[in-house]
């Protein structure tokens, strides 16, 4: 079960925070009050429950001292959560525009500035550092993954210090809390050039992927059947951005066919929407890029990559917007880690240890469930080329790609210099640099 909460929240990443212990100290606390005193909070449970709506106390009756006590628990856990999923999404659409999965429909201002890979550090060029949760035309990276990150360690922190009499569910807790820490620094870590945190230094993406696998070491030895799950394929992730291939097979192995953690949406509100679906099939702000549209295999076309020409056009551009049948509403879940994911970070491990064979009846299972002809290779070029098709057809708009780009040194299509259909040129920005706020606002890395 996934949580999800309507937020205004307007919380600043970077220097601006204390480190994660001083944010029990007062200022940080009324900031953080008033970052829930902005907010709607809802919780939406499980797929049969998406219309029962619980709301919490007025955001009046939310006072400083009440975060510091164990009854905030379920709250704080409830926001964790919350903000993961609206990271996730956004990032996700950030990976989709930026990393040839989509492509600009509607050629305004933001969606030119992603799909073209052009990104300034400050100003209007900056919308990775400046868009948020809530932002109805284009995605957002650096604000919903600091604010995910800071309120899940800030929450471990509290629950650290808080009695099991007090928080009867305090290892559960523990161990959510963890496995959505861990998912927010792979992300970090995968979005950003470098990265800074809490008023830090500057450190390298492979520090947020250590810190990853930390929390994820976390969620595994305090939790238990999805939560565990998700974090195991998490930690594979992480330990597969590390170069740790063997690591990361080991560290999925456990994990059971068919298992997958989903983010649920909802038309609650504009915060709690699918945000691939919004931007692709309600504002047809963005289309399939060309390369996405009618991918084949043997002949057959891939049921993980299917989209449709919905025969719209966009009403400026006269685009004719194609879309992805994976979210055809906007209540359509997300999948945040699969067993599929975890199939295809031990297909790559054995692909490194020279098991061509064990590699290829990996990406044969999973043709197999997807209805396609089987692959053969002994090549081990070829049986690589597959691996990377199959992760971008298995986790096709779910935020992997962007990353999959530098980790695979993969051709940027179009390239670099070709202008676009609207007359900006393609640029080579597949990570975000650390935004002038942050140099501005931390003066460990001004």
């Amino acid at each position: 079960m996934i949580i999800m909460k309507k937020t205004s929240m307007n919380f600043k990443p970077g220097a601006s925070h204390m480190s994660r212990r001083a944010c029990g100290s007062r200022p940080a606390i009324v900031r953080f009050t008033a970052a829930l005193a902005l907010s709607s909070v809802v919780v939406l449970g499980g797929c049969d429950s998406l219309d029962t709506l619980l709301s919490v106390d007025a955001p009046s009756r939310v006072v400083a001292t009440d975060l510091t006590k164990p009854s905030a628990a379920g709250l704080l856990v409830r926001s964790v959560a919350n903000e993961l999923r609206c990271a996730v999404v956004y990032y996700a659409a950030a990976s989709a525009l930026t990393g040839m999965e989509w492509a600009d429909a509607a050629n305004n201002s933001i969606s030119n500035i992603w799909d073209s890979r052009n990104h300034d550090t400050s100003g209007y060029g900056a919308q990775y550092a400046s868009s948020d949760c809530g932002s109805s035309w284009g995605p957002a990276v650096y604000k919903p993954l600091s604010r995910a990150r800071w309120i899940a360690d800030y929450t471990l922190d509290n629950l650290t210090e808080w009695d099991v009499g007090d928080v009867p569910d305090k290892a559960a807790y523990t161990a959510e809390v963890s496995m959505y820490a861990g998912f927010a620094y792979t992300l970090f870590g995968e979005a950003m050039c470098e990265v800074a945190f809490d008023g830090g230094p500057k450190q390298t993406r492979e520090d947020s992927w250590n810190l990853a696998v930390n929390r994820f070491d976390a969620a595994i030895s305090g939790g238990s059947g999805d939560i565990q799950n998700a974090a195991r394929i998490g930690k594979g992730r992480a330990l597969l951005n590390l170069g740790k291939k063997s690591e990361a097979a080991a560290a999925v192995a456990s994990v059971p066919a068919g298992f997958k953690y989903e983010l649920q949406f909802s038309d609650a509100d504009n915060v709690t929407k699918n945000k691939m679906w919004q931007f692709n099939h309600d504002n047809n702000t963005v289309t399939i890029a060309e390369e996405r549209k009618n991918q084949m295999f043997g002949g057959v076309p891939d049921p993980r990559i299917a989209v449709t020409n919905s025969g719209v056009a966009h009403p400026t551009t006269g685009t004719v917007v194609w879309t992805a049948d994976k979210f055809p509403s906007v209540s359509s879940p997300m999948e945040l880690a699969s067993w599929e994911e975890g199939q295809l970070i031990i297909a790559e491990s054995e692909h490194a240890a020279g098991n061509l064979a064990g590699a290829v009846a990996i990406i044969n299972t999973l043709h197999t469930n997807a209805g396609l002809p089987a692959f053969a290779s002994t090549d081990a070029q070829e049986v690589m080329d597959q691996i990377i098709y199959e992760r971008s057809a298995e986790m096709f708009l779910e935020s992997h790609h962007l990353y999959d780009i530098t980790r695979y040194n993969l051709t940027l299509v179009p390239a670099v210099g070709v202008v676009t259909d609207f007359g900006d040129t393609y640029g080579s920005d597949i990570c975000f640099k650390l935004p002038a706020t942050e140099f501005q606002n931390n003066e460990n890395i001004g």
